[in-house]
């Protein structure tokens, strides 16, 4: 299930956006901690939204070259010639990732969460057979974004 079918079923009871009197703002905490206090459900899917979208994540383009001399797309398949582009807390993460599923000669780019999805989404509008939209952190946390929802996720972050 994507996260906006999460913001639309789920009770918005979460906790607010400070744990208590001594700790940050939420707007203060890493990637990996917002995540870990959303999927813990500490954190209600807007106020994510809306820290995560400053969070700086790591990122390659689609297409690349594989192991074996080839190109091919590097985005997991999702439904109705759709696919999550990957994203990531950390630039390991993303060497990671792309070091399992075989890809080489892979430049790594790094921007805030809300310009990613808002290239993402730009790239989308072109004639691309495949619409894309996120998942972060795949093989850790799995959060996804669909490609049909990107600027009312966008939207939520700004």
């Amino acid at each position: 299930m994507g996260l906006f079918n999460k913001i639309l079923n789920k009770k918005q009871d979460a906790q607010p956006l400070m744990q208590n009197n001594t700790e940050d703002p939420i707007e203060n905490i890493d990637g990996i901690s917002l995540l870990d206090r959303h999927e813990k459900g500490l954190l209600d899917d807007n106020s994510f939204l809306r820290s995560f979208g400053k969070v700086k994540v790591y990122y390659s383009t689609p297409f690349g070259d594989y192991k074996d001399g080839g190109s091919k797309l590097f985005v997991l398949p999702a439904h109705n010639k759709t696919a999550y582009l990957p994203v990531f807390t950390s630039s390991a993460r993303a060497m990671e990732f792309y070091e399992k599923v075989g890809r080489i000669g892979f430049i790594i780019m790094e921007n805030s969460f809300v310009s990613f999805l808002t290239s993402t989404k730009i790239m989308n509008e072109g004639n691309s057979p495949i619409k894309m939209g996120a998942v972060i952190d795949p093989g850790y946390y799995g959060v996804t974004i669909d490609a049909d929802i990107l600027d009312t996720v966008i939207n939520i972050m700004k």
